[in-house]
């Protein structure tokens, strides 16, 4: 092997294994295994993201690759959610591990990811100049390690933009030098594949790295006119590769656009787009070492922190004479539009999709640690500059390093900005400076110079990484193994013993004992492979969820909806058969009346529409609807009052049937109120921080219930809703259903969620096929083999219209947006297609 080749091997490996090791060693400060027995459920990481990618692994193990997902609450189009979280080639590996080990494999993932960035970065570095230079691989490393990193680990979803930014620019600038856009084209396209969300910030920024191109390479006698004649080809070539690019990702885009209209993301604030600012003078302090930490997570300001060394030599650039003024320009244009789009709350909010982050902050400061990192190392291999010039660099930094620090100590509070050790951070500072100082290209001491930076860069990175993950919460991988496979055989029991389609309620949620958060097992399902109401994610349908709030569930915001607040009524509405309940350390199965998927019911259902706060009158509604009858199925129980104290009241009433009782309490917010029940203390499973039905037990007709609420607010005691199900009724009900019900293939629901086939009576022409599936316009659906238009009832279900006898119903699933963008996508590459046949014969 030549010497040139043993090089670039050695150049590339090293770019690859430096950060990894970097990032093992911060593993084994953290005691994670295999270092110890912690592992990642931290944040959305174990709340979501695991779950996710437990789906996508049965999808993948299974080849069952459906658009839609039963297990997405009452189910939904899992494209959006795959395209935010799931394509990504590194989830590829998950499937060699079982699924009580995926918090250790999805750590792997993401130090694979880290060194994938290493090498990527140490890739465009090197097209900086001819020669291998192996100081690329402290500044390569930084990028690969910087302070968005080390905030942002966790969300491996985003790591993938990351990798691939350095390739992207490097393909716009080979489309403008050279008029080859194949590079930059490919590179967006995996870009938003991988992600969409930072897919969206990458196509901005290589807009404005497109701009710097131009400002670079403007001559002074050339105006702006001129310059833009000058490159209108290079010009042309970039607006529609970058079509190209976008109409190429069409097939996940457009999915996910309808997708994410469907959620409570689609309503835009106008205070959003105040030009206000968002932070001030102490944003300077995020330069240096743990500028945030964990807890800060949700609220925090830019993390710009690429290590002191890279940051003088970042402001060493504008200082250097023998770097052209307009290249200056250029770099500076980027990084002064970069820190308007963090400050400006109007640029802040278009840049993140035109809705405030909720949670983790600044999403796109990747791009100014990528901007920064470059010109360090263009700065760091030109010629021996002035010591003058040096000791500039050095006074700067280290004022507006001190402005940041004064404004953190003396300024006013600011939320989201943590304070580290002042001697620590001078002695970061000093050193850096002597390295930066004696930093001379080709001089004789340069390999130990450059040795020294390295040394003191990967240590910055690690103390940074480990201050920002200070107060980490960390799971317990032993206990979730445990846990994982009790759970599994709780469901695989379920599964055994019930022949029809049913959801669970989950209450028990196991896996909670792995976790040091709150863990509310919202996607427990998506874990398990089960059906429930439960779903947590950023894609959840609004409208059924704010149906299903209007049935009395409980929902804490617009991306989370539990089954707490559930009923024997929406037991039977949404086929929940099973309650499993955590006593005594063990788990009790409660079952409820269901009746599966689906049974007929009159079409009077249709003009129902549900009332907010008025959960007893709509489940009265609909049910009376459903049956066609006109006697209600609650009975309001007369409150009377038999003591109060300024904050808290007593009443007493005598339950009017003989069945279930349940307590609603309009807008009020449950973690403030405290309910006793006959004396006794009711018990939740998770924090209410909203309102929802709360289960007061069985009783007699003729009964009496008292009921004690504590709150600090008057206001709490104001139209108390007690309510008593008519449960013989109910079951007169029931029984009219059941003679009614869908009988469904379960094996083939099973294999192909975006599927439903079965059988179902009706004894009248004007009755319709409720299904407990949420509306949706992707799902097509055929009666005795003809087609018929699906219909929207109870304020976001699923309905069919049936004729009178047997019949048989097909509905299948598909994704609105899919086909059309498949369509787009197919287009564009077949224009790249031709255009590149074209170029070819010129």
């Amino acid at each position: 092997m030549k010497r040139t080749n043993k090089t670039a091997v050695s150049y590339y490996l090293l770019s690859v294994l430096v950060p990894m090791l970097l990032m093992v060693g911060l593993y084994a400060m953290l005691q994670i295994v295999p270092f110890g027995r912690h592992n990642l459920l931290i944040s959305d990481l174990g709340t979501q993201y695991m779950p996710f990618l437990a789906e996508f692994k049965r999808q993948m193990a299974q080849m069952n690759f459906s658009t839609y997902s039963f297990s997405l609450s009452l189910g939904g189009d899992i494209l959006p959610l795959a395209a935010y979280y799931l394509i990504s080639p590194f989830n590829l590996l998950l499937l060699f591990w079982s699924n009580s080990q995926l918090p250790v494999v999805v750590g792997y993932v993401i130090i694979l990811k880290i060194g994938a960035m290493g090498l990527t970065m140490a890739h465009f570095l090197k097209t900086r100049q001819p020669e291998y230079h192996f100081s690329a691989l402290i500044f390569a490393t930084a990028y690969s390690l910087s302070g968005f990193v080390a905030m942002n680990f966790y969300n491996l979803m985003w790591l993938d933009a990351l990798i691939f930014l350095p390739l992207v620019i490097l393909g716009l600038e080979r489309l403008f030098l050279k008029g080859r856009p194949g590079l930059y084209i490919w590179m967006l396209v995996a870009t938003i594949f991988t992600n969409y969300y930072l897919g969206y910030m990458s196509c901005l920024f290589a807009v404005l790295y497109a701009i710097s191109l131009l400002i670079k390479w403007k001559q002074p006698q050339q105006s702006w006119w001129q310059l833009v004649v000058h490159w209108r080809q290079a010009i042309w070539q970039f607006c529609w590769a970058s079509l190209i690019a976008g109409g190429t990702t069409a097939v996940v885009l457009l999915p996910s656009l309808l997708g994410m209209l469907k959620t409570g993301k689609k309503t835009i604030a106008a205070t959003s787009f105040y030009p206000t600012p968002q932070f001030g003078w102490e944003v300077l302090s995020q330069f240096q070492v743990g500028g945030s930490h964990y807890t800060q997570r949700l609220i925090h300001e830019p993390t710009l922190f690429i290590s002191t060394l890279a940051l003088l030599f970042a402001v060493y650039y504008f200082c250097l004479p023998t770097i052209r003024r307009q290249a200056k320009w250029s770099n500076g244009f980027l990084i002064v539009s970069l820190a308007l789009s963090f400050w400006v709350t109007t640029f802040n909010t278009m840049w993140h999709m035109f809705q405030q982050p909720e949670g983790f902050p600044y999403r796109n400061t990747y791009l100014m640690a990528f901007v920064l990192i470059k010109i360090a190392y263009e700065a760091s291999i030109e010629p021996i500059g002035k010591r003058q010039t040096k000791r500039l660099v050095i006074l700067i930094v280290g004022c507006l390093l001190s402005i940041g620090q004064l404004a953190l100590y003396y300024g006013p509070h600011v939320r989201g900005v943590q304070k580290q050790s002042l001697w620590l951070l001078i002695g970061l500072m000093v050193l850096a400076s002597v390295i930066f100082a004696a930093w001379q290209k080709g001089a004789r001491w340069q390999p130990w110079v450059i040795g020294l930076g390295a040394v003191l860069t990967f240590s910055e990175l690690v103390i940074n990484g480990r201050l920002t993950t200070t107060k980490l919460p960390m799971g317990d991988q032993v206990v979730y193994a445990q846990q994982y496979q009790r759970q599994a055989a709780l469901f695989e029991q379920l599964e055994r013993q019930t022949p029809d389609f049913y959801r669970v309620n989950n209450q028990a949620i196991l896996l909670k004992k792995a976790f040091k958060e709150p863990y509310y097992g919202y996607n427990d399902a998506l874990t398990f492979g089960q059906y429930t109401l439960n779903n947590y994610s950023s894609t959840l349908d609004e409208r059924m969820r704010t149906m299903l709030v209007n049935l009395g569930f409980y929902s804490k915001n617009a991306r989370r909806i539990n089954g707490i607040g559930h009923t024997v009524l929406t037991d039977l509405l949404f086929a929940n058969q099973y309650d499993l309940i955590a006593k005594q350390g063990q788990v009790v199965t409660q079952p409820h009346k269901t009746l599966g998927l689906g049974f007929a019911v009159n079409d009077q259902l249709a003009h129902v529409a549900l009332k907010a706060h008025e959960p007893f009158e709509n489940q009265d509604r609909i049910m009376q609807a459903m049956t066609g009858q006109t006697t209600p199925f609650y009975q309001y129980n007369q409150l009377d009052l038999q003591a109060q104290k300024r904050r808290q009241i007593t009443f007493t009433t005598q339950v009017k049937t003989s069945g279930y009782a349940y307590l609603y309490l309009p807008q009020q917010n449950l973690s403030k109120l405290k309910v006793k029940i006959n004396g006794r203390t009711h018990k939740v499973p998770i924090e209410l921080n909203g309102t929802t039905i709360i289960g007061l037990g069985r009783y007699q007709k003729g009964q009496q219930l008292t009921l004690t609420i504590t709150s600090r607010q008057p206001k709490a005691f104001r139209k108390i809703q007690v309510a008593s199900l008519d449960q013989a009724h109910f079951d007169q009900a029931f029984d009219q259903l059941a003679q009614q019900r869908l009988k469904i293939d379960l094996k083939q629901l099973s294999a192909d969620n975006g599927w439903i086939a079965g059988v179902v009576p009706a004894k009248t022409a004007d009755q319709l096929l409720y299904l407990s599936v949420p509306y949706d316009s992707g799902w097509h659906a055929q009666v005795n083999h003809q087609t018929v238009r699906t219909r929207r009832v109870m304020g976001n279900m699923l309905a069919v219209p049936l004729e009178k006898g047997t019949n048989q119903v097909r509905l299948v699933y598909r994704a609105p947006g899919l086909i059309i963008g498949a369509i787009i996508s197919t287009f564009s590459l077949m224009t790249w297609g031709l255009i590149l046949i074209k170029q070819r014969r010129h």
